[in-house]
């Protein structure tokens, strides 16, 4: 079964001139979305393209895979599934280099998916797909990667297309950016703080790398040695000290000496307290090195 399936989708070529257009686009959310249009009437047969993201980031393969449902066969689960092969069965994700389903996160995969009848028989697909993919990104080392979408040529032509059609307008490139859910470009809404932050006016300070360890206004300062959390920062934490809330929105930049982003105190609670003088102390005048960053996991892009 595994063998006549690949045979079957990756044989039948007819000579011809069609073009087919690809499109790729971020479609939010951290996902790759693939569309495509044809050209001269002849139609795709099947898709096989090679795909690789920058930066570390890598297909989801926990995530639902969203596919047109007229390209319903795909050959390389069958080939890792032979005992379980149906039409319509599994979804498109292969390996880059060899025959075979993907099992796991990969940056390079491809994407082999044919169109076929209940018999076996190859069909023609659609003119055009507003989805022929859509699948889920993961982060990597960076706030966005830049996808290439090039044909797979161990799975079928340079076109990426199976079928009568032998020109694309592939190499495509797109790039996918990797937003928070809120559409934020600091704190992420899933932060325990976030709606102390959205309360006080989203405060960017907040963001600062170094900012729940005592570096108030995101600069190094000082003279003959330069600290993350210095005397520029002691004089911006002392005019926010001890303030209820309706004095601390008079001072300028105030909620910025809110080092751990709480209210503390016990008859009267204060954004900026004994807490946060506590971490003040702990790192003020300290070296590079002794100023760990903060949890990051809170973050998106820090400004």
């Amino acid at each position: 079964m595994k063998r006549w399936m690949a045979i079957s989708v990756l044989g039948v070529v007819v000579p011809a001139m069609a073009a087919v257009n690809f499109t790729a686009t971020d479609a939010g959310s951290q996902k790759l979305q693939i569309a495509y249009t044809t050209t001269d009437g002849d139609l795709p047969r099947g898709v096989a393209l090679r795909i690789s993201c920058s930066d570390g980031a890598v297909v989801d393969t926990t995530a639902a895979v969203v596919v047109d449902p007229a390209f319903n066969t795909f050959i390389d689960w069958a080939y890792s599934n032979p005992l379980n092969y149906e039409v319509g069965n599994g979804n498109p994700l292969a390996l880059a280099t060899a025959a075979g389903a993907l099992a796991g996160d990969a940056s390079e995969f491809s994407i082999c998916m044919g169109v076929f009848d209940q018999t076996g028989a190859q069909k023609p697909g659609p003119s055009s797909s507003a989805n022929l993919i859509t699948i889920q990104l993961k982060k990597g080392a960076a706030a966005q990667t830049t996808v290439a979408i090039i044909g797979d040529a161990l799975r079928g032509p340079a076109s990426g297309v199976v079928g009568s059609v032998l020109t694309s307008n592939l190499p495509q490139t797109v790039v996918v950016k990797f937003d928070d859910p809120c559409g934020l470009t600091c704190l992420k809404c899933t932060a325990p703080e976030y709606s102390d932050w959205v309360a006080w006016g989203k405060p960017a300070c907040w963001c600062y790398e170094r900012q729940c360890r005592g570096d108030i206004n995101g600069k190094k300062d000082g003279v003959a040695v330069k600290y993350y959390v210095s005397g520029a920062d002691l004089s911006l934490f002392k005019t926010a000290y001890a303030k209820n809330d309706t004095a601390l929105k008079l001072v300028a930049g105030g909620i910025c000496s809110d080092l751990n982003h709480k209210a503390d105190g016990i008859a009267v609670k204060y954004r900026v307290s004994g807490t946060d003088l506590g971490i003040f102390k702990l790192y003020y005048a300290k070296a590079d090195a002794a100023v760990p960053s903060c949890d990051m996991v809170r973050f998106y892009v820090l400004p």
